[in-house]
């Protein structure tokens, strides 16, 4: 289905994780679209719940109780349960969706998560929402653009994770460093922006406590805000109830 503001529209994929599978601003694609050479987890916008980034060999203690993940890049657990599944919609309209999915069996809780996507004219945004009916579950949020080059990044963080041998964080934190990055950030000084032909913008703001940059591939940038780190469920899992689910937003505000 397609949605559309002043200068720019969306088509959103609602068979493969409720994803944008385009988005065209001033008749250029920003993103990388679906194409054979690409796996399920390399193309789009996709939402990723309920973790988001790796999880350590996919095994995590929640209550005192150890549970396993379907290892999804081996040998890891990795964004979550929803991005290979289909979407319902609940509403609708030539601005707005707004869908729904269940966590399914994968994850071992119970719970669903509501994503709407709405455009006023040439601001996208997107909000999450995960919910539960057990009395406690683990929870994470977060959102995967895979924006085409060429295209270059702006950022400004306080701080990255130090990622260890198994490419995932270990807590400690430094300084960033010089790029490129597949690396974990916070204290976000302004938000990311991704810069198409020296002409297009794409301003990326989220209340996300994290944001994934990845900016080693040669066809593609990736600036994911999520609401904890890469194997947050070890390293600082949030617990939703029937009483607190999580919600949280992103913005892409396209100017030229």
């Amino acid at each position: 289905m397609q949605i559309a503001g002043d200068n720019v529209r969306c088509i959103i994929d609602l068979e493969n994780g409720g994803r944008l599978a385009s988005l065209i601003a001033f008749d250029r694609e920003l993103l990388v679209t679906k194409d054979a050479k690409f796996n399920i987890q390399q193309w789009g916008s996709y939402p990723m719940v309920p973790y988001a980034g790796r999880v350590r060999r996919g095994k995590f203690i929640f209550d005192s109780k150890a549970h396993e993940l379907e290892i999804s890049l081996a040998p890891h657990a990795i964004h979550g349960t929803v991005l290979d599944r289909a979407f319902s919609v609940i509403d609708s309209s030539h601005q707005s969706v707004t869908m729904k999915i269940d966590l399914g069996e994968r994850f071992g809780f119970a719970g669903s998560v509501q994503q709407t996507i709405s455009i006023n004219k040439d601001t996208i945004d997107f909000v999450l929402t995960l919910s539960t009916d057990a009395e406690r579950m683990p929870g994470q949020v977060g959102w995967h653009p895979w924006f085409a080059r060429p295209c270059r990044i702006e950022t400004d963080f306080a701080q990255m994770y130090v990622r260890d041998s198994d490419g995932i964080p270990s807590g400690e934190v430094v300084s960033p460093p010089a790029g490129p990055y597949d690396d974990c950030f916070t204290g976000a000084r302004k938000s990311p922006r991704i810069i198409f032909d020296e002409s297009i913008t794409v301003q990326i703001d989220s209340d996300c406590s994290h944001w994934v940059v990845y900016d080693q591939p040669e066809h593609a940038i990736c600036v994911e805000p999520q609401s904890g780190p890469p194997d947050g469920f070890n390293l600082a899992p949030l617990v939703i109830t029937r009483d607190k689910p999580l919600s949280r937003f992103m913005r892409f505000t396209v100017t030229k």
